[in-house]
C-alpha cells in the first residue's frame, strides 16, 4: 500500500507485488500545473481493512495529526489544535479554532479520501452561549456535500453528526451564529465519531484569564483570508471594547 506523506489519494489495495519503480502522475493543480510532492512512503501491513467503493471505511479517528489531517482553513493560537485530541485544556484564550460568521470556515484536511459516516465536535461551552453551523464534506474543495445542518438548532458543547457514509477528504464546518458574539469557536474534531469515548462537559473552564483577549494570533497561527477576528470568545469583533464572561 503506498502512502504520500498528507497527501489525498484513492487507495485501491491490491495483493502486495515486487516492484522496482512506482510511477506517480499528477493530473491537476487548483493554483498552476505543476504537481508537487513534498514527501513519499513505500510500506506494506498485514492489517485488514474494510473498503467501500475503493475506499477505507475507518473504525478509529483518523483526523489526528499522527495521522496527516490538518486545518486548512480557521484561526488558532496553536495549529492544529483541532486535532491534537486535548478536550480539557481550553478558555477563553486557547484551545480552539475560529472563524466570523459570514466569512470563511473551519476546514479539516485527511491524508486521504475515507468512507466517512459520522463526525464529533466539541463547541466551546465555557459560558452558556449556544451556536448554530452545518457540515460539508469534498474530495477535491470544488464539489461539497451537506451532511448535517444545524443552523436552525441551538448547539452546545459536544456534538454528535451522523449521515450516510461519504467519500470525504475534507471536512467543512460553517458556523451561522453565535449568540454571543460574531465568531464561530471549535475546540475538538474526530471523525469517525468515536462513541465510546464519553467526555465531561467542562464548565470549569469559563474562569480563563482574559488578560490575551485584546492581543493579535500569533503569526503561525492560520488564518483565513481577509479575517480580522478576536483571540477570546468573550470578544465581539463589531465592538471596540472586549466582553468579558
Amino acid at each position: 500500500m503506498l502512502k504520500g506523506g498528507s497527501l489525498p489519494f484513492s487507495p485501491h489495495l491490491s495483493p502486495p507485488q515486487a516492484g522496482k519503480y512506482i510511477r506517480i502522475v499528477g493530473t491537476h493543480n487548483t493554483v498552476n500545473k505543476i504537481f508537487h510532492i513534498v514527501a513519499f512512503e513505500c510500506m506494506f501491513t498485514n492489517q485488514t481493512f474494510t473498503l467501500e467503493k475503493g475506499l477505507i471505511v475507518p473504525m478509529e479517528n483518523v483526523a489526528t495529526i499522527a495521522d496527516c489531517a490538518s486545518v486548512i482553513e480557521g484561526v488558532s493560537r496553536s495549529r492544529n489544535a483541532l486535532l491534537n485530541g486535548d478536550t480539557k485544556n481550553y478558555d477563553w484564550d486557547s484551545g480552539y479554532t475560529c472563524h466570523q460568521l459570514g466569512s470563511g470556515a473551519i476546514v479539516v484536511q485527511l491524508a486521504q479520501p475515507y468512507m466517512i459516516g459520522s463526525i464529533r465536535l466539541l463547541l466551546w461551552d465555557c459560558d452558556d452561549r449556544s451556536y448554530s453551523y452545518y457540515i460539508e464534506v469534498s474530495t477535491n474543495q470544488q464539489q461539497w456535500t451537506m451532511v448535517a445542518d444545524r443552523t436552525k438548532v441551538s448547539c452546545k458543547s459536544w456534538q454528535s453528526v451522523t449521515f450516510e457514509r461519504q467519500p470525504a477528504s475534507f471536512i467543512r464546518i460553517v458556523g451561522t451564529h453565535n449568540t454571543a458574539n460574531e465568531v464561530f469557536h471549535c475546540v475538538h474534531f474526530e471523525c469517525p465519531e468515536q462513541s465510546g469515548q464519553k467526555e465531561e462537559n467542562s464548565e470549569e473552564s469559563g474562569t480563563g484569564d482574559t488578560s490575551l483577549a485584546g492581543q493579535q494570533l500569533e503569526p503561525r497561527a492560520l488564518q483565513a483570508p481577509g479575517s480580522s477576528l478576536p483571540s477570546s470568545p468573550g470578544s465581539n469583533p463589531r465592538s471596540s471594547s472586549r466582553q468579558h464572561q
